[in-house]
């Protein structure tokens, strides 16, 4: 080959004979790894190449890795698919360093090698990625989350609970997943996604099964106290006979389960994974199911709960509040001093309390909420901080979507003018209020945006009609 190769990109040289050894070392970005092409040209042949030593220096006695602090040597070393005890060439290290590449997981990888007659030891040197993010398994109900996890270490080595963001380690995750369908007769196809927020950075990669209807025909529940069962089968019941999804259980327990606790003072509570597991045959003729059998899979889902300890309300301190006294606030409160804890009815109570704030133009009033805990007592204080900000004023009022006459008459039945210390609650009553202006043989509906200007703390509101006919 007559390639040349820059030495910024590829450094091979013979070290030279050191003890009785020759020593090799070949130094390759992983940019350079996808071209066997440059791999070879980087080559230049020792006196005594590898292929051409004793069989016994041949054999591969020692793997070395350094340079990660992600991942063990011994899961580096497993990822090249090299086996100590096994004779090995020049070609064979070029292939480790094109897995340890190709997986993703570094931006470089570089290698030396020794032999004697001893045998040949390996030494690799490689960079992490800088970004990986977790695997979500989002319906795989015929596994546990740790079978899948030990099937999928066995074959990738390096996967540990999260991914890097290229090379193929995405897609060894999703064979194996695969792999383990197949072998449970489960006629459905493994996909992918990287998932982000607003088009920004990716936040996980979750698996999903296609082709597959899996169906939830009860909720049960462990841990539960006799006083709180009844309230949770109550909310579960709304997920009768629906569609599996783990996304969708782990937000159904934050925000329906999880309250039973919190209104009844287990404040640390919390909810285990959902655990599903397949109905028995003689159990799924209570689902109302047509698909086909053989493409859908019936299931219960088991939520373990672990309430924690009980705690009665100590008392509710309030701070930085200068707007309105803090017997006001208090009045607003349902908390009795000494009853158990409810913090489902004191984030409404809340919210009451920052819409007296915004009635008054205090718009971006905000309160936090610290709890000390007395574990001792089962007694828990709550402080609540007040952040006021500025009083704002009613800016420009728009009115889109209708005609001249329509916007004069929704226009003078506002009562805010321009100026005016802005009520962040007269929107709602002003809305079933114009709507009694427009023609009612049209089927009108109203998207309001209201804008705060920082700047001049003033609040703009634009309010888009459209409508459609009824027919009549």
């Amino acid at each position: 080959m007559n390639a040349v190769i820059p030495r910024a990109q590829v450094n091979a040289r013979l070290s030279g004979v050191l003890a009785g050894r020759w020593v090799w070392i070949v130094m390759l970005p992983v940019a350079l790894l996808a071209s066997a092409s440059v791999l070879e040209s980087a080559w230049a042949q020792p006196q005594t190449p590898l292929s051409q030593a004793s069989p016994e220096a041949q054999k591969l006695v020692q793997i070395k890795v350094t340079g990660s602090r992600r991942f063990s040597p011994d899961a580096i070393a497993a990822c090249t698919g090299l086996e100590l005890g096994k004779t090995v060439t020049d070609d064979d290290f070029k292939q480790a360093s094109r897995r340890l590449a190709d997986t993703g997981a570094f931006t470089d990888v570089a290698y030396t090698f020794s032999y004697s007659s001893a045998g040949t030891r390996l030494e690799f040197k490689v960079t992490d990625a800088q970004r990986f993010v977790p695997a979500h398994f989002e319906d795989f109900v015929w596994f546990s989350e740790s079978e899948m996890r030990q099937r999928i270490q066995e074959h990738v080595p390096l996967f540990a609970g999260e991914l890097p963001l290229s090379g193929r380690m995405a897609d060894d995750v999703s064979d194996v997943l695969q792999a383990m369908l197949i072998e449970k007769g489960v006629p459905g196809h493994v996909d992918y996604l990287r998932v982000s927020k607003n088009d920004g950075p990716v936040e996980s990669i979750n698996y999903k099964v296609s082709e597959v209807l899996i169906r939830v025909r009860k909720i049960e529940f462990t841990g539960a106290g006799t006083e709180e069962l009844p309230a949770l089968e109550t909310a579960a019941a709304k997920l009768g006979n629906r569609e599996y999804s783990r996304a969708r259980l782990e937000q159904f327990a934050r925000t329906d389960l999880l309250p039973v606790f919190l209104s009844r003072g287990y404040l640390k509570a919390k909810f285990g994974e959902p655990q599903p597991k397949p109905a028995t045959e003689a159990n799924q003729a209570g689902a109302d199911i047509e698909e086909n059998p053989h493409n859908r899979t019936i299931i219960d889902v088991v939520f373990a709960a672990t309430p924690g300890p009980q705690y009665k309300l100590k008392e509710i301190t309030w701070s930085d509040n200068h707007e309105f006294p803090s017997d006001k606030l208090q009045g607003m409160l349902h908390a009795p001093v000494g009853a158990p804890a409810n913090t489902q009815r004191l984030n409404e109570d809340l919210k009451a309390v920052q819409e007296l704030y915004g009635s008054h133009g205090f718009v971006t009033a905000t309160i936090k909420a610290d709890a000390e805990f007395d574990d001792a007592a089962s007694t828990v204080a709550i402080h609540l901080q007040v952040t006021e900000g500025a009083a704002y004023h009613m800016g420009e009022l728009q009115f889109r979507g209708l005609d001249n006459g329509l916007v004069a008459k929704l226009q003078a039945a506002w009562k805010l003018s321009p100026g005016d210390t802005y009520d962040s609650t007269y929107l709602a009553r002003y809305l079933p209020e114009a709507q009694k202006l427009l023609p009612p043989r049209f089927d009108w509906s109203v998207s309001p945006h209201v804008t705060a200007n920082l700047r001049d703390k003033s609040v703009d509101v634009d309010l888009i009609y459209s409508v459609k006919a009824t027919g009549q």
